[in-house]
């Protein structure tokens, strides 16, 4: 039997969340009564489980009926109430093994994910950045490949020159484009998934699981890897500080950014 309700999927950083990562009074006074409504959130994350998860608790949305995290840009979808993933898709050691030998000749860092922490084969500024905006504990290793059989993402950073990770895009896919998506989640970060991983995928598997139907979910994102979930939702919406190319797919834009509560604007006029 087709369901009613509707599913809302959301980006959390530049998008549910203000820039310093609060959840202004306004965004969760509407997200809980959505939920109230009987309906749905995910959140669409290209974070790490674990970090989504602590991020989830210390906004108070973790645990609650039809709660869900979409994290590693879909790679694992999990239900928060009943702690269960529900999907999970990785890259295996082989695709680890071979982005980690372009990331060591191009010279980026380069880390995985274990259940609980971020692995990298170097202590660096760009490693204790991310981990320290996530607020995820790592792991140094001496082999990414040895040290994981699979990960549901690798990520390129670098926070201090945006130009070494484009450039690392293009190198990368010139290798490894067939067999895996490379993508954007802002400027600093380059996401390395399993091919046919993304947020629209995700948000279409959940529709289906949920016998919810694709009109009624509703997307809000910021950046080039919520495009896909911009393009597949009923109504995609970017924020009105998303990048130019996620605007030209979007149904709509919001006129509040994500320090003014652009996803309760979402809500009022989609929920």
């Amino acid at each position: 039997m087709t369901d009613n309700r509707k599913i809302l999927f959301t980006d959390i950083d530049e998008t549910l969340v203000t820039t310093d990562k609060k959840l202004t009074d306004e965004n969760k006074a509407a997200i809980l009564q959505f939920l109230k409504d009987g309906n749905i959130l995910t959140i669409s994350t290209g974070r790490a489980l674990a970090g989504a998860i602590r991020l989830m608790k210390s906004l108070g949305l973790y645990g609650l009926p039809n709660t869900y995290i979409s994290a590693f840009n879909g790679g694992q979808i999990f239900d928060t109430q009943k702690e269960e993933t529900l999907y999970k898709k990785a890259l295996d050691q082989d695709q680890i093994r071979l982005v980690d030998q372009c990331a060591r000749r191009y010279g980026i860092h380069l880390q995985a994910y274990s259940d609980t922490a971020v692995l990298a084969e170097s202590d660096n500024r760009n490693l204790r950045k991310y981990c320290d905006i996530q607020n995820l504990p790592f792991e140094i290793v001496p082999d990414l490949a040895e040290a994981v059989s699979s990960s549901c993402k690798l990520l390129g950073v670098d926070f201090f020159d945006p130009d070494n990770v484009t450039g690392f895009r293009s190198y990368l896919k010139e290798r490894a484009g067939e067999s895996m998506d490379i993508f954007l989640s802002n400027e600093w970060l380059l996401e390395i998934v399993a091919k046919g991983v993304n947020k629209g995928a995700a948000l279409r598997f959940l529709a289906a699981r949920l016998n919810i139907p694709i009109e009624n979910t509703i997307s809000a994102g910021d950046q080039e890897n919520d495009v896909p979930m911009i393009h597949d939702a009923g109504v995609g919406c970017a924020m009105s500080n998303a990048v130019p190319m996620l605007k030209e797919v979007a149904d709509y834009i919001t006129e509040n950014d994500n320090n003014h509560s652009g996803v309760a604007e979402i809500i009022r006029r989609f929920g």
